[in-house]
């Protein structure tokens, strides 16, 4: 799809041509669980009743976070100069043009010195949002540029410590 979009959305095709991956979620989450889930690596029944902490708070890092669905007080990131940004940019399903467009014009205007994820909602098929259980598009795609992430698919529990290692600087090596 990127590619057939090249000339309206540059950047994000740019970004898509480097490192990329799908994404495994839980089955059966809420949206409010998953994002949960993907901020902290925790299953939902773990992160009820306030366990678990975010990767920017793992991470002691200044962030300013502004998420799709309500954080505990805890979580709560506004620092006036974060080392990181989030940003959950909503309606894609709605608008995906305007918001595809929008997305282009955050990757242009982001440092490229610094390292940028993003993380769809889900894949589009055809322009659209695919079908729930549609295969082989059913599940979100990350791209990620100045971030260690060699694998070709990862589960949203590991992105936690993923986001938490590139702002700390922390390496994992797995065992052979």
């Amino acid at each position: 799809m990127l590619s057939e979009r090249e000339s309206s959305l540059p950047h994000l095709a740019k970004l898509a041509r480097g490192t990329a991956a799908t994404v495994a979620v839980l089955d059966g989450a809420s949206p409010a669980q998953l994002e949960a889930a993907l901020f902290c690596g925790l299953l939902p029944e773990f992160i009820a009743g306030g366990r678990g902490a975010p990767f920017w708070v793992q991470a002691g890092v200044e962030a300013h976070v502004q998420s799709e669905h309500p954080l505990p007080t805890t979580w709560r990131a506004i620092a006036k100069q974060p080392r990181l940004e989030w940003r959950t940019i909503a309606g894609l399903a709605d608008e995906p043009a305007a918001v595809l467009a929008a997305l282009d014009t955050a990757i242009a205007q982001a440092d490229s010195r610094r390292g940028l994820v993003v993380l769809s909602a889900w894949a589009l098929a055809d322009g659209r949002p695919a079908p729930r259980h549609a295969a082989p598009l059913d599940r979100p795609v990350l791209l990620i540029r100045g971030v260690e992430q060699p694998k070709t698919c990862v589960g949203i529990l590991e992105l936690a410590g993923i986001l938490r290692r590139a702002l700390t600087g922390e390496v994992l090596t797995d065992a052979i």
